[in-house]
């Protein structure tokens, strides 16, 4: 792992994370979270979250690490003035470090994991995050050309499910990805990745995901993937999307269930419309076939797959929800067809 990383400087982090490497080179890991020099954590999929055995040797090796990394990337380093570092690798993996001027117990370290083979549906299934009967339905409804929502909290799993439901798209499609975090790692020859840009300065606009989104319209493409959607102007542009007859419009969303996903995306949505909330519930998301709502489980330390609804009216209509005391999904035993 972390093979993009390359000349002298890299060779130096590369050094300094040796005391990690285990679980840079384990393909379950997603994030590794260092809380103090000798309390090391890990995340992944299959297992969930758990403590390691691992250690730096002191304090002072995770704060030459954060060095390390901070002069490789040619940001200013102070460890009073600059106490909080923000990153992001050559490979796309993601930093979060503190100094103790912000923590004083310790440095700690935190790396999201830019994996460069996503879990496919058949890799969530092996690992209980679905069952065969949901991965054969979300299977028709990537290559039927379904519009999905995919919801969650933060850790969730929301993006690992977009990346797995991307692999069931037909190669022969062109794909546009729209991001505010390059985050999605797609198997597809055919595909334009944007990621959007935030300048302090007047003299740069920044870059926003619906300026992406509404490039992405005029691109040709077959699918369109949006990372997530924070913002009334990207909500608007979603729908822009949705309402002009794309098919495989893919986004996710933060929220706690899918009704309240659903509430979310309206509420953004009449941020840019005159429209009362009745007519946008019913007239906006007539297009919006799915809506599938990913949970972390704290008490097994799992991430599952705990609702998936169609949109009829503007309402949902669970097709599947799962239980977490028999760790099964039940069926409301009506039949899905997809966009009709």
């Amino acid at each position: 792992m972390l093979t993009a990383l390359t000349g002298a400087d890299w060779e130096l982090v590369k050094f300094y994370l040796s005391p990690i490497q285990s679980l840079l080179d384990d393909d379950r890991v997603t994030n590794i979270m260092v809380n103090r020099y000798d309390d090391i954590w890990a995340d992944d999929l299959e297992r969930g979250m758990y403590k390691t055995a691992l250690a730096f040797a002191d304090d002072a090796a995770v704060a030459t690490l954060i060095e390390q990394i901070s002069n490789a990337l040619a940001q200013y380093f102070d460890p009073v003035k600059t106490p909080i570092i923000n990153a992001r690798l050559p490979d796309g993996s993601r930093v979060c470090a503190t100094l103790p001027a912000a923590t004083p117990a310790g440095c700690t370290l935190s790396i999201r994991l830019h994996r460069r083979h996503g879990l496919d549906l058949e890799r969530l299934e092996q690992g209980g995050t679905i069952n065969t009967a949901i991965k054969e339905l979300l299977l028709e409804a990537v290559t039927r050309g379904d519009n999905l929502l995919v919801s969650g909290a933060t850790n969730s799993g929301k993006t690992t499910l977009l990346n797995a439901l991307s692999f069931a798209i037909p190669q022969r499609e062109r794909i546009v990805v729209c991001e505010d975090v390059a985050e999605i790692k797609l198997n597809a020859p055919n595909v334009i990745q944007m990621e959007a840009q935030r300048h302090e300065s007047e003299d740069t606009p920044s870059l926003t995901l619906a300026s992406l989104l509404a490039t992405s319209l005029r691109q040709r493409p077959d699918r369109i993937i949006v990372g997530e959607i924070r913002e009334p102007d990207a909500a608007e542009v979603f729908f822009q999307a949705l309402n002009t007859g794309h098919r495989g419009v893919y986004t996710t969303l933060h929220a706690n269930d899918a009704g309240a996903a659903l509430k979310r995306l309206v509420s953004l949505t009449m941020g840019r419309s005159t429209l009362p909330f009745k007519v946008i519930e019913v007239e906006y998301l007539h297009n919006l076939d799915l809506f599938l709502h990913m949970d972390y489980l704290e008490a097994g330390g799992v991430r599952r797959l705990t609702e998936i609804c169609v949109v009829k009216a503007g309402q949902l209509k669970p097709l599947f929800l799962y239980d977490a005391i028999d760790d099964t999904w039940g069926s409301s035993g009506s039949g899905y067809m997809g966009s009709e």
